[in-house]
C-alpha cells in the first residue's frame, strides 16, 4: 500500500498561522491512519506572499495554503481514497 506524502511547513509565519495546530494534531490521529502517511516537516517552504495564506503543507507534492485543523483531514481523506 503506498503511502501517502505529508509536508507540513513549520516556519514561523505557518507555525504562528496554525502549522503547529496540525502538527499537534496528527500526534493524535489513529495508528491505522498514521501507517498511511510518511509524514515530514518543513522549517519554510518559503511560499509566503507568493501564493495564498499560510499555514502551508504539501500532499504528494501538491501545495496547499491555508490549511486548518478541520481541512486538514478532509485533505487526507481525499488523498487516503485517491490512493486506493
Amino acid at each position: 500500500m503506498e503511502k501517502i506524502s505529508l509536508k507540513i511547513c513549520t516556519g514561523t509565519m505557518c507555525y504562528v498561522m496554525g502549522g503547529a495546530e496540525l502538527r499537534a494534531m496528527l500526534e493524535l490521529l489513529p495508528d491505522d491512519f498514521m501507517k498511511r502517511l510518511s509524514v515530514s516537516y518543513s522549517p519554510c517552504m518559503g511560499l509566503c506572499g507568493d501564493v495564498g495564506e499560510p499555514p502551508y503543507i504539501q500532499v504528494n507534492g501538491k501545495t496547499i495554503s491555508g490549511v486548518s485543523k478541520s481541512n486538514l483531514m478532509q485533505i487526507l481523506k481525499e488523498a487516503l481514497n485517491d490512493a486506493v
